[in-house]
């Protein structure tokens, strides 16, 4: 649509010749979009928080051995010979876990991929013996998914010979620092001696159980021949699932689960608040939509004089239709704007004087642009109608009724 000159400063004047409505309106399209940005940061932040303590310092991709693999129960010449066997056996271990992860790592959306030889143990200090998760890794593809750099506390992020990395919780219980030696024994009832060399904090007391060892100690320890599972992260974590079906389409002797199958419960609660949070935007736009449309309905009959006198002098019917319609564009931009800022320093204020410390208001274009562009839309839908009255006005019944 072109927009005329003389359409658009109507439009201004009959706004501002009625500036208290002009203000209620803008007021109540500020409020509604500030209420839309505000739960989009907060909802999206939240969000983000969650998937980052979940799956920040954990892989987003397992790689693990086949459920079960066929034992064959018939002798060369087709007859059975041990009916008592198990027709399936379960597989411990990766074996040839070399090429696996060269593959994985030549994926371009792979951004980490760590063999782990991992078990149960028990570390004996004092009299006490506490359950720990015994984890073997490549220091280098271990300190990417776990993020060694940003989540070492104290020591050094190496695994030399019987160094150790711990986690914080199992520090905290043992009442050990970098340096000290403790014993651990496994599943089988060995043991052998520890030297801590680094502490980390992921984030939870579940994951600050883990014993740190290097790959080939951790392998000797517990007496495997190959490796437990393949650790992967990739750059978008929401495309873990995709990802890993295409995994699985390239192997058949492992198993591939992403992050979402083992947290359906996780995926379940954000997608409830997304929906939850899409159903009250929807209703804050149709409340600002009714509001908009009530209110230039009574303008348009306000206005029938003018716009009737208007029409007696030349402006057609696409002329007086217009002239709402910019109204209605202008009082969705203008106070969709003034949403945005309100909306943010609502966020602002929360998160110093509610807020827990431990998420931020996701503030990303998306958030900033589309209230704006849906309170826009909402207003020209709104603004229809009293254009359209507007448009259908016989100039010489309006003069003549007064």
């Amino acid at each position: 649509m072109i927009v005329r000159q003389y359409e658009f400063w109507i439009a201004i004047r009959f706004l501002i010749k009625g500036r208290f409505q002009t203000l209620l309106i803008l007021l109540g399209i500020a409020v509604g979009v500030a209420v839309q940005f505000f739960l989009s940061a907060l909802i999206g932040g939240l969000q983000i928080s969650l998937v980052e303590r979940t799956v920040g310092t954990a892989p987003h991709i397992l790689a693990l051995p086949s459920d079960s693999v066929p034992i064959n129960l018939t002798s060369s010449d087709k007859e059975i010979f041990d009916s008592r066997k198990v027709p399936f056996i379960e597989n411990q271990e990766i074996l040839s876990w070399q090429g696996y992860v060269s593959y994985f790592k030549s994926n371009p959306e792979v951004t980490a991929a760590c063999a782990v030889a991992g078990g149960q143990g028990f570390i004996e200090r004092g009299g006490s013996s506490y359950s720990v998760n015994i984890k073997g890794i490549q220091i280098e593809d271990g300190a990417l998914i776990y993020k060694f750099s940003k989540n070492l506390k104290a020591g050094k992020a190496e695994l030399i010979g019987d160094s150790a990395i711990l986690g914080q919780t199992l520090v905290d219980k043992l009442q050990i620092s970098i340096g000290d030696r403790f014993f651990i024994r496994n599943n089988k009832g060995s043991g052998d001696f520890f030297t801590v060399s680094g502490i980390v904090d992921l984030g939870s007391a579940p994951a600050n159980t883990i014993v740190f060892l290097s790959l080939d100690r951790a392998r000797s320890f517990l007496s495997l021949n190959g490796v437990n599972s393949i650790e992967i992260q990739i750059r978008n974590v929401f495309m873990a699932d995709t990802l890993a079906k295409v995994f699985r389409g390239e192997f058949s002797r492992i198993k591939i689960e992403s992050w979402q199958e083992r947290n359906r419960e996780l995926l379940t609660a954000l997608r409830s608040q997304s929906s939850s949070s899409g159903i009250i935007q929807f209703f804050v736009l149709f409340s600002i939509s009714l509001g908009i449309a009530s209110v230039l309905g009574i303008a348009a009959v306000q206005k029938s004089r003018q716009l009737g006198i208007l029409k007696a002098m030349g402006v057609d019917n696409r002329g007086a239709a217009s002239i709402f319609l910019i109204q209605g564009l202008l009082l969705g931009f203008v106070g969709s704007i003034i949403g945005i800022i309100l909306g943010y320093g609502m966020g602002v204020t929360f998160m110093k004087t509610a807020g827990t410390g431990t998420f931020d208001l996701e503030l990303n274009t998306f958030n900033l642009i589309s209230p704006v562009i849906l309170a826009v839309i909402a207003s020209g839908f709104a603004s229809v109608i009293p254009a359209r009255r507007a448009s259908k006005l016989s100039p010489i019944e309006v003069i003549r009724n007064g």
